[in-house]
């Protein structure tokens, strides 16, 4: 099956999957700010092109974990405008500042989630801050079946 906000192989809890497939059947983009559920993802702030929020499922081993997504329908990496880029950098600066990370990691995927391993389409940030003497993977490269775990 082919689908359009998701790629399913590459979740990694039943919770998540379970709310994109629902989404996906609906018609919804799950990263699209008028479909999250700000219960259990509160939007900290959002710019011209970005909204932010705490990871509603942050890798292990982070202390602070947000999402960075483009508030537009962004698919493609093409699709980010200069401007957009700059925003970013100033969402970056500001959570860096106002969260007191003093250490971490950025990571956008893009293109074939077969390859990124994004489990959904529309482009988004994290931005991480780890644990003090912990790890967090944060592994580029996907899955092309499901996880033994979950199901569809």
């Amino acid at each position: 099956m082919k689908y359009k906000y998701i790629y399913p192989p590459n979740a990694r809890h039943q919770e998540q999957l379970d709310i994109m497939l629902n989404m996906e059947a609906a018609g919804k983009d799950p990263l699209a700010l008028e479909n999250i559920d700000h219960d259990a993802q509160k939007i900290l702030f959002h710019t011209k092109h970005w909204h932010v929020s705490e990871n509603r499922y942050p890798r292990e081993g982070s202390e602070i974990s947000f999402l960075v997504v483009a508030m537009n329908p962004v698919y493609e990496i093409d699709d980010i405008s200069p401007e957009m880029w700059l925003d970013l950098q100033q969402v970056w600066q500001k959570l860096v500042r106002e969260y007191r990370i003093d250490g971490g990691g950025i990571c956008m995927r893009f293109g074939n989630p077969a390859k990124s391993g994004a489990s959904l389409t529309r482009l988004h940030v994290h931005i991480i801050m780890p644990k003090d003497n912990e790890k967090v993977r944060f592994p580029v490269g996907g899955r092309k079946e499901l996880k033994e775990s979950l199901h569809l």
